[in-house]
């Protein structure tokens, strides 16, 4: 590796560091693991789903799986039920409310980074995203 290599690398974890640390980011981040993720979950990829799943799914401790659906379901976001194949088991389900508030957190997020959007502009936007896609497929060195 060549000093370049070293001062890009160094460079790019700077403003990654940089990008993930901003509040907006900070928002949306906490959210993706949080009680907006597990919503956004349950209506987008699979409603009625165990709370184990919805763990690994999310990247959290049980824990903190547990804390989120009880906050989730103390505010008629979700409702815990009996699964209809097994009724040891229990499985989440999203709420009419639920929906309403994942649209709306949906909502927020969008209009968090309009100004982004418009800085960049269509094209640069389209850019960013198919970037980002490549840095996301990327999964460390293989050669090592």
């Amino acid at each position: 590796m060549d000093k370049n290599d070293e001062n890009l690398g160094e460079e790019l974890y700077n403003l990654l560091a940089e990008l993930l640390n901003r509040k907006m980011n900070r928002t949306v981040l906490d959210s993706i693991r949080g009680e907006y993720g597990v919503l956004r979950y349950l209506l987008y990829v699979q409603d009625k789903t165990s709370p184990g799943v919805l763990t690994e799914q999310l990247h959290v401790v049980p824990g903190r799986m547990t804390d989120i659906l009880n906050s989730l379901e103390s505010k008629g976001f979700i409702k815990r039920q009996k699964s209809d194949e097994d009724r040891r088991r229990v499985v989440v389900c999203i709420t009419e409310s639920g929906r309403d508030e994942a649209f709306q957190k949906m909502e927020y997020i969008r209009n968090e980074y309009q100004g982004l959007f418009k800085i960049l502009g269509q094209k640069d936007t389209e850019e960013l995203i198919r970037l980002l896609r490549i840095v996301l497929s990327y999964q460390g060195d293989e050669m090592k």
